[in-house]
């Protein structure tokens, strides 16, 4: 089973591509399908955002509790000031928030799960969301949220613990109007096909 999905992806990527290129890509549509998993946790920010090209976004923030086993999925600091001042990008802030990983070799075994071309796209999307910065995990202490976020959690705040451990707050700023947001997987695949097909094409 691994080996035939190894040589599934490689076929589709080229014999040049090794398992590392693989298992990166494996890893990129876990990511992706655990954020498209916590969309609909999330609310959006009451502010104006953009990409880091200048493409005006809408910033959807999903918020976790600050769990010591979050926590000690990065190096933040003992002072809650000092915490606040932090924040982690990228793929690196969805390991934060709690996604799982995925990179060993028998992990390629769910390139047959939903298809080699599947899993392509899903790592494209992602990949899309990383260049684009566009994912920035923080931590919170209640008391320092804004009243629009602090409003929309309500009782949540409460009863999660999230008084005595904070909150990571995972922003997802995604290229769509504000009048044309549903926060669910198919919503969030439809938004990034539509703008990755704008995107201009690199020089070769």
């Amino acid at each position: 089973m691994i080996f035939r999905t190894l040589s599934l992806l490689r076929s589709l990527q080229g014999a040049h591509h090794t398992a590392q290129d693989a298992r990166a890509r494996i890893q990129q549509a876990c990511d992706y399908r655990w954020l498209k998993g916590q969309l609909a946790h999330g609310m959006i920010a009451a502010r104006e955002a953009r990409l880091d090209d200048g493409t005006p976004a809408v910033p959807v923030v999903v918020p976790f509790v600050a769990t010591p086993e979050r926590c000690r999925g990065g190096r933040w600091p003992d002072d809650p000031e000092a915490r606040e001042g932090c924040y982690v990008e990228g793929s690196h802030a969805c390991r934060a928030a709690g996604a799982p990983g995925y990179r060993t070799l028998e992990s390629l075994s769910q390139g047959l799960v939903q298809g080699g071309m599947a899993v392509l796209k899903d790592a494209a999307r992602f990949q899309y969301l990383v260049e684009r910065q566009a994912l920035r995990l923080t931590w919170r202490r209640v008391e320092s949220l804004t009243p629009d976020l602090a409003g929309q959690l309500g009782q949540r705040l409460a009863a999660s613990g999230s008084e005595r451990h904070g909150l990571f707050l995972l922003e997802i700023r995604l290229p769509a109007a504000a009048s044309d947001i549903a926060l669910n997987g198919e919503w969030l695949d439809r938004c990034l096909d539509r703008y990755r097909r704008i995107l201009p094409r690199p020089a070769d």
